[in-house]
């Protein structure tokens, strides 16, 4: 499955936001409180990018399996079909 470009997108944004909280928060001004906020704001984006790539990749295989309920629906009928005109 390819990856999506706005998995990507949100993946490089929530590492960013991740990386310049811990630089900021942690090294240079060394507040905790607004450290584990901004770390937090970037776990979730990163955490929501995985969970969009997913949620696509579910969709797909749902389809897929739709294609193949849909040609067994079919395949029934016709076969329900001939079974009804050789009964007449």
């Amino acid at each position: 499955m390819k990856t999506k470009k706005l998995t990507i997108v949100g993946y490089l944004v929530g590492l960013i936001i991740l990386l310049a909280s811990i630089g900021r928060w942690f090294i240079i001004y060394n507040d905790l409180s607004q450290a584990v906020l901004g770390s937090s704001i970037g776990i979730i984006v990163l955490g929501s990018s995985y969970i969009y790539q997913r949620l696509c990749e579910l969709s797909n295989e749902i389809e897929e399996l739709n294609t193949g309920i849909d040609g067994l629906n079919i395949w029934t009928r016709n076969e329900f079909e001939k079974l009804s005109k050789t009964k007449e």
